[in-house]
C-alpha cells in the first residue's frame, strides 16, 4: 500500500477517522493524502456572492486545509498532501482515482445519526460505487493497534482473482490474529459444505495464518455482529457481492446494514 486517501469535512467523524489514517500510515510505510470536497452552503448561494468572495472562500478553505496537513505531517511524521474541490464527494474521489494511485479510502461515519439510518450518506455511498477498498471508522472508536482481524467471509461470490491482499496484507504488518467467519443461515450446513468452505479458503490464505469460526443466526447481519462480539475483534472485514434484484429487495445490503451497526472499523474489500 502507497497512499491512503482520507475524506475530511472538519467534523470530528472526519477528524477521527483522520487519526486512525495517520496511526495505519505509519504502520504499513504510506503517505496521506487529506481529500475535500464541498459546497457552497444555502446562505452563500442564496446571497448571490461575487466571483471575488467566492474565490476567497474558496482560498480560506484550501488554508485551512493545508494547515491540518501540516498538522498531521509534524504530529505523526508522516508525508501528508491534500486535495480540495467544490463537487460531489464520491463522483470526484471516482474522477481523482483515474489520474492518482488510491490504495485506501478512510472515512469517518457518524453511526449515531438516525437520519444514516434512513437515508444513508456519503460513506455508504462510496462502499456501493468505488471499485477500491473503503475502511469506515466509527466516529466514537479510536485507533487501536490491530490485534484480532474479523474476515466475513461468503466464498461462493469471491471473484476467482480477488486473492484479498489487502487483508492478508494488513494481518502480516500488524501480526494480527486472522479468524474467518461464516454465517449459517439455515439451521445446520452439512459437515460436508463446510469442509468445501474451509478447503477453499485454506487455498485462499494459504500464505497468512488463520481460523475459523462458524455461526448459526437468522440473518447475516446479527451473525456478523455476534461473531465480531464473541471474537472481540477490532477490525470488521467484508467484501460486497452484488445481490440479485429479488434478493436486494427482501434482505437490503449487509455491508450497508454493518456500515450503519458497526462499533468496530469495517474494512469493504472490492470484489475484483
Amino acid at each position: 500500500m502507497k497512499t491512503i486517501i482520507v475524506a475530511t469535512d472538519y467534523s470530528n467523524a472526519a477528524s477521527n477517522a483522520l487519526s486512525y489514517a495517520a496511526e495505519l500510515a505509519n504502520v504499513i510505510n504510506a503517505k496521506l493524502v487529506l481529500f475535500n470536497v464541498y459546497h457552497l452552503n444555502i446562505h452563500a448561494s442564496n446571497a448571490r456572492l461575487s466571483p471575488d468572495k467566492i474565490d476567497q472562500m474558496i482560498k480560506n478553505n484550501e488554508l485551512r486545509l493545508q494547515e491540518l496537513a501540516d498538522e498531521t505531517a509534524q504530529k505523526y511524521n508522516l508525508s501528508v498532501n491534500w486535495y480540495s474541490k467544490m463537487a460531489n464527494t464520491v463522483e470526484e474521489l471516482e474522477a481523482y482515482a483515474t489520474t492518482n494511485p488510491v490504495d485506501l479510502v478512510v472515512m469517518g461515519m457518524e453511526t449515531n445519526l438516525m437520519e444514516y439510518r434512513l437515508f444513508g450518506n456519503t460513506t455508504t455511498a462510496a462502499i456501493h460505487r468505488l471499485k477500491f477498498p473503503v475502511l469506515v471508522v466509527p466516529n466514537e472508536v479510536p485507533y487501536k493497534k490491530l490485534e484480532r482481524v474479523l474476515y466475513a467471509c461468503e466464498y461462493k461470490y469471491l471473484e476467482k482473482d480477488n486473492h484479498l491482499d489487502l487483508l492478508k496484507d494488513l494481518a502480516r504488518k500488524y501480526n494480527a490474529q486472522l479468524q474467518v467467519l461464516h454465517v449459517e443461515t439455515k439451521a445446520k450446513e452439512p459437515a460436508l459444505a463446510n469442509n468445501q468452505f474451509i478447503s477453499n479458503v485454506d487455498n485462499l490464505m494459504e500464505d497468512v495464518e488463520h481460523t475459523y469460526n462458524f455461526v448459526e443466526s437468522s440473518s447475516i447481519a446479527k451473525g456478523i455482529e455476534k461473531g465480531v462480539n464473541e471474537y472481540n475483534a477490532n477490525l470488521l472485514v467484508m467484501v460486497p457481492h452484488k445481490a440479485g434484484f429479488l434478493e436486494s429487495l427482501m434482505k437490503g445490503s449487509v455491508t450497508r446494514e454493518m456500515t450503519l451497526k458497526t462499533r468496530v472499523p469495517l474494512l469493504v474489500l472490492p470484489n475484483l
